[in-house]
């Protein structure tokens, strides 16, 4: 990590961001029936990586929470669509 960046922890934003997904913030478009769509697994991992480099973790430091938030939001949206069928 560069010095003098870091304000937040990565899991700190972690949580912040998963909280915030969960709300529907995270939006990637439209569905077909015209419905906001939330953003996919991968979209929103690299969002969490361009969001922890801002506060200057390095790339090696993120990989392992981006795997964790990519497997959260692949979870969460599977738990989304079962709800609807």
């Amino acid at each position: 990590m560069i010095e003098g960046l870091q304000t937040k922890s990565i899991e700190d934003i972690f949580e912040e961001m998963t909280e915030t997904y969960t709300k529907g913030d995270y939006l990637e478009g439209i569905t077909r029936d015209g419905d906001d769509a939330l953003m996919t697994p991968q979209t929103f991992a690299n969002r969490f990586q361009s969001v922890c480099m801002g506060f200057g973790y390095r790339e090696a430091e993120i990989i392992p929470a981006k795997m964790e938030i990519f497997d959260w939001c692949r979870e969460y949206l599977q738990s989304l669509e079962n709800k609807f069928r």
